[in-house]
């Protein structure tokens, strides 16, 4: 080798080195920037086992000198997705630091600070990622309310109005300015917005805020027809955000699987919740709660022999819960299986003589089978042990209806009344026995209390106003 190619190679040598030593020093920084950061073990000791492995093992990985941001990452997501907010949030303000221009960490925080309360530094970054991520719809609507709620009303309407850039016509873009318009009595505004967001949503969003517009419009029978037609959700559904929608993949806490679980159920995503159920079963086998939550969403999916097994495990973990006996003798009864059913309702009964479920449901059984006396018996029982709830009640007095015990029917359906105000099936009844007996001033406030109820259908206030209009010759 000449003189020269043995320089070559030296200097070669000499980079290779300094490029090791380099590295090593950037990731011996890490590492030592890291370890500050992380949080001391939140207490694990009633976590399922699982969680604590994996708690402790991604704790390990974020201490190494080689991956230790990649594990602060992964130890983020464990915290956050099962709880540790506190922890959580600290190594998203290490992540923040460590990797600025990341736009995932500054949104999961500012999500945590929201709930919070801490608003103010929640919005700090918020701003962040809608300058890392413009088109991160979540981060515009979640600044987006959260300037509403910090009364900066037209922040709040540039943030959703650069949601609407990005999704043209989204439903909780245009509820969100729809807010601020009735908040600034904006009323004819605010209207075609909230137009769009319940046509869109079949009212699961904006219900109760347009019936409230209507009525300040003074389109009361506007308002009522929207009462009888529609249905409340009752409950706000955040809109999708798939950062944090994320998290539910690094969640081994059984509680909050089947919180999730049962709001992406009710959203018609049943694969989804199933495998999040399946996951909390396979956490914690012997709680009985998430085993009858899956139990009972295999019945949905018709998992008929997926169904029966967990809720054979039910009575077998809890034998004084009554709901898996129940629930348990429904299913044999709907697969054929009467013999059964009933031996299983039975044990049931001798387990649980207080379930006011289970009385109703043998209550149903005696009625099938012809033994009304004795299912009379029944419903009374189920009437003394939960009397705050209708069913039994409207039960008994169907089948005193049908028995022509007319005032004995209406006086329970007067009680299924005081037991849930406002109950259809109820409302319904009593509404047309006033009509069908010709009392005028009975049938018009039954049907009016029937109207703003919004559980009975269309159909069949037409089929009662109808009614009305033929006994008594006009309009109620």
């Amino acid at each position: 080798m000449s003189r020269r190619a043995k320089l070559i190679a030296l200097a070669c040598a000499a980079l290779v080195l300094a490029g090791s030593g380099l590295g090593w020093w950037w990731t011996a920084g890490n590492q030592a920037r890291v370890a500050e950061i992380l949080p001391a073990l939140p207490d694990l000791t009633q976590a399922p086992a699982v969680l604590r492995d994996r708690v402790v093992q991604a704790d390990a990985r974020a201490r190494r000198q080689i991956g230790a941001i990649k594990g602060l990452a992964e130890l983020a997501r464990v915290y956050h997705a099962n709880g540790f907010l506190e922890e959580a949030s600290r190594c998203y303000t290490g992540l923040e630091q460590l990797q600025p221009d990341e736009p995932r960490w500054l949104h999961l925080h500012a999500t945590i600070l929201a709930g919070y309360g801490d608003i103010e530094p929640a919005l700090a970054r918020w701003q962040k990622v809608r300058t890392l991520a413009p088109d991160y719809l979540a981060a515009q609507l979640r600044s987006g309310d959260s300037l509403l709620k910090a009364n900066r009303p037209r922040e709040a309407a540039a943030a959703y109005e650069a949601a609407l850039k990005l999704e043209p016509n989204n439903p909780y873009a245009l509820l969100g300015l729809a807010r601020l318009d009735v908040e600034a009595q904006r009323w004819e505004q605010a209207r075609p917005r909230l137009e769009k967001v319940v046509s869109q949503t079949n009212y699961t969003l904006g219900y109760d805020l347009i019936v409230s517009l209507y009525e300040r419009l003074g389109l009361n029978q506007r308002a009522t027809e929207i009462r009888s037609m529609a249905k409340a959700s009752g409950a706000y559904r955040d809109p999708v955000d798939p950062w944090l929608d994320a998290l539910i993949d690094d969640c081994l806490e059984p509680y909050r699987l089947s919180l999730a679980a049962g709001t992406i159920a009710r959203n018609g995503d049943q694969a989804t919740a199933r495998r999040l159920l399946e996951r909390a079963v396979e956490v914690a086998p012997e709680d009985v709660s998430v085993i009858f939550q899956l139990a009972t969403l295999l019945v949905a999916q018709g998992d008929q022999a997926g169904a029966f097994w967990h809720l054979r495990r039910c009575t077998e973990l809890a034998p004084y819960f009554s709901d898996g006996w129940a629930h348990l003798s429904a299913l044999q009864a709907a697969l054929g299986d009467t013999a059964a059913s009933e031996r299983t309702l039975a044990e049931g009964l001798r387990r649980c003589p207080q379930s006011p479920g289970l009385h109703l449901q043998y209550a149903r059984n005696l009625q099938r089978a012809g033994n009304l006396g004795e299912a009379v018996a029944e419903f009374q029982n189920s009437i003394r042990l939960r009397p705050n709830e209708p069913d039994a009640f409207l039960e008994l007095g169907e089948l005193y209806l049908r028995q022509g015990r007319t005032s004995e029917g209406l006086a329970e359906m007067e009680r299924a009344l005081v037991a849930e105000p406002g109950n259809p099936t109820a409302l319904g009844l009593l509404a047309m026995n006033a009509i069908m007996g010709g009392n005028e001033d009975e049938a018009r406030r039954r049907l009016a209390a029937a109207r703003i109820q919004p559980r009975i259908p269309r159909e069949q206030m037409q089929q009662l106003t109808g009614a009305f209009h033929k006994k008594f010759g006009h309009a109620p």
